[in-house]
């Protein structure tokens, strides 16, 4: 509770100040912090501050990545880049990875990527270490950074960009849709529990939302408001298809941050071992919601573009590995 309550009176203060101008970056345009984009008042910073970089993994190269720059043309010509596969962005949020390297649940859930289909996988690396309402703003040049890089693959390799999908947690999940914002063609987006603060109840010009690509999904954990204005992650239905898993605010088996990252080990387990079968409802109206009905029913995680069903969905987890129940 300390804890919960510390870094909301932080996030709460860091929201309240900024500046107010207009930066532009060469080719990436120009970025204003005017309304809609007031939901924090810093500006992104350069693009050599963020440093966005695109770290490509194929089944040919699993655990070794290749650099994909959008400037220099053969690195993604002589890579190992297959423009007929399914091309997956990995997007994380606040408080980065830590360079080099990769660990954690973004390592495993490349592998269970590659494990599924024979696709391109690509880690999104940005600078996102810094005060929160800053990463914000530099989520725009981030979201930038894919739309230009999916233009250079289109250029180079005659990738198709319906074939794009972006899955982003908290942060990275908005991130994404800025990505969308500028090329809606994208295919699919999955955001796991999108981030709350600076982006719950604003404008869905600032945060993922159904218009962001032709299929979008949402998983929402941890919808517990922290601040006066928002959770961890959001609680709004914000996709083509929200979940909301054991009522989308508390876990089972979570303390402290578990709820907000906890969506992360579900899309995992999603990939190749248990679809998650999820049921319509009613957000907030969970009580009986354990059939498919008419309407049908979803699948939480990675396979939920293979049902047509559209809304709110709504299933139990198990509170330890394996989490999913059917």
């Amino acid at each position: 509770m300390k804890y919960h309550l510390a870094l909301a009176v932080g996030l709460g203060c860091l929201l309240l100040y900024g500046v107010a101008d207009e930066v532009c970056y060469g080719d990436l345009g120009c970025f204003s912090n005017d309304p809609p984009y007031d939901n924090v008042r810093y500006l992104p910073e350069s693009p050599a501050e963020v440093d966005t970089q695109f770290w490509l993994y194929t089944r040919l190269n699993p655990d070794v990545s290749q650099t994909l720059n959008r400037t220099d043309p053969s690195s993604i010509i002589e890579s190992h880049f297959k423009a007929g596969s399914r091309t997956i962005f990995q997007l994380y949020g606040w408080g980065g990875l830590g360079k080099p390297g990769i660990a954690g649940w973004v390592d495993e859930m490349r592998q269970e990527f590659l494990k599924h289909d024979d696709m391109n996988v690509i880690l999104v690396y940005w600078d996102s270490t810094g005060r929160y309402p800053q990463c914000v703003a530099n989520g725009r040049i981030v979201g930038a950074e894919i739309d230009a890089l999916l233009d250079a693959l289109t250029l180079y390799t005659g990738f198709d960009v319906n074939d794009a999908y972006l899955v982003g947690h908290s942060l990275g999940a908005h991130v994404a849709g800025h990505a969308g914002q500028r090329n809606p063609m994208i295919g699919r987006i999955t955001g796991i529990d999108p981030a709350g603060p600076a982006y719950e109840n604003h404008d869905p010009a600032v945060r993922l939302d159904a218009t962001d690509a032709q299929f979008v999904d949402i998983i929402h954990t941890d919808g517990e408001r922290i601040i006066p204005q928002a959770g961890f992650g959001t609680w709004i239905e914000s996709g083509h298809v929200d979940f909301y898993p054991n009522g989308g605010k508390d876990q089972p088996g979570c303390k402290v941050m578990c709820d907000h990252k906890i969506g992360r080990d579900y899309y995992i387990e999603s990939i190749n071992q248990c679809p998650f079968t999820a049921y319509p409802c009613q957000l907030e109206q969970w009580d009986g919601c354990d059939a498919c009905g008419s309407s049908g029913c979803s699948y939480m995680g990675y396979h939920a573009d293979t049902s047509d069903a559209r809304g709110v969905f709504y299933l139990e987890t198990n509170p330890d590995p394996p989490y999913c129940q059917g």
